[in-house]
């Protein structure tokens, strides 16, 4: 495949696509975006807009009458599973928006068929390849931080913030402190345990190193950051912009402002774009993705370790879904 153009088939082109991963795709030349499912009904204004050559009502269509190399999905996740499932038995290499599935047994049987396929399935888990938390975890070696804290806080709660929004800085844990969790305490604020106020939680890994996790609703505004520690080492992240690294007294900063990283969006500092480029490589050179459908089944089975932990459901409400990803 190396030389050739990828032909891809996008599903959902909402609000997140439109700033995160098509602008990345259209801005690569061996990519050939070849198709988007879409509801519209009239895909015309999508269709120009990004380069598209056809469109299609459903994934279905799409694959029958597409041949594609790889399809990234880019719906809400209430919508993840079947999409996948269908394109990692046509033997099409998937990239999927996080979460990879609303419950853990789907999570593994995507991954189990991404395996049985030999198909690569990578999950969009962004901040693992955004430069700041890139440049924290460079600090540390493979066996990680010994202690690390990660939060992001948010003014306003909305329905499942922590399966949806919380679960980054949850994946941000499990990479930063290695080992698997053995033991999860957690507390949750708010009197709907679907649209909690936020949530902090305490994990405990099998290699001796200590995570916290701390995600406020009902902060006064936006903020993530998280601080690691280990080594002689201490790594201050302050998301998208900073990473102070501090080793034997000396400390390093770097940051991602305008000037020095040439007018950068979200789309670069958050890590939309690094991630795209990272499935595209291994779907040339067929290696395993960083944040691959077996790393996301982890991520999810610790973030269920941490909803039941705090007394939260872990299914989803009958009727409700996180609009943040909503198919166009």
């Amino acid at each position: 495949m190396s030389g050739q153009r990828l032909r891809v088939g996008v599903v959902g082109a909402g609000n997140i696509a439109s700033i995160a991963q098509l602008p990345s795709l259209v801005a690569r030349d061996d990519v050939e975006l070849r198709a988007l499912v879409t509801r519209r009904d009239d895909p015309e204004p999508l269709m120009r807009r990004w380069g598209f050559q056809r469109a299609h009502g459903t994934v279905d269509a799409m694959l029958d009458r597409e041949e594609l190399d790889a399809v990234f999905i880019l719906t809400p996740r209430s919508e993840h599973v079947h999409a996948a499932k269908s394109a990692l038995a046509a033997g099409v290499d998937v990239f999927c928006e996080k979460p990879l599935a609303t419950r853990l047994d789907d999570a593994e049987m995507l991954e189990r068929i991404a395996s049985e396929h030999d198909r690569v399935l990578m999950v969009g888990f962004n901040r693992r390849f955004a430069p700041v938390y890139e440049s924290g975890r460079s600090a540390f070696a493979a066996d990680g931080a010994t202690f690390c804290v990660a939060q992001k806080n948010r003014a306003g709660s909305e329905y499942r913030a922590t399966f949806e929004n919380a679960i980054h800085m949850i994946d941000l844990l499990r990479w930063y402190c290695g080992g698997e969790p053995i033991e999860v305490t957690a507390r949750a604020a708010g009197v709907d345990p679907w649209q909690e106020d936020g949530l902090a939680a305490l994990i405990h890994f099998d290699n001796g190193h200590t995570g916290v996790l701390m995600a406020a609703r009902n902060a006064g505004n936006w903020g993530e950051k998280l601080d690691a520690y280990g080594d002689g080492v201490s790594a201050e992240i302050s998301a998208p912009d900073t990473a102070r690294i501090t080793r034997d007294g000396v400390t390093t900063i770097r940051e991602m402002t305008p000037e020095a990283y040439g007018w950068a969006t979200a789309t670069h500092t958050l890590g939309f774009a690094g991630a795209v480029d990272h499935f595209l490589q291994r779907v040339r050179d067929r290696q395993e993705p960083l944040t691959s459908g077996r790393e996301a089944v982890k991520t999810q089975a610790l973030l269920e370790r941490i909803l039941s932990a705090a007394g939260l459901p872990t299914e989803e409400q009958a009727g409700r879904e996180w609009s943040s990803h909503a198919k166009k």
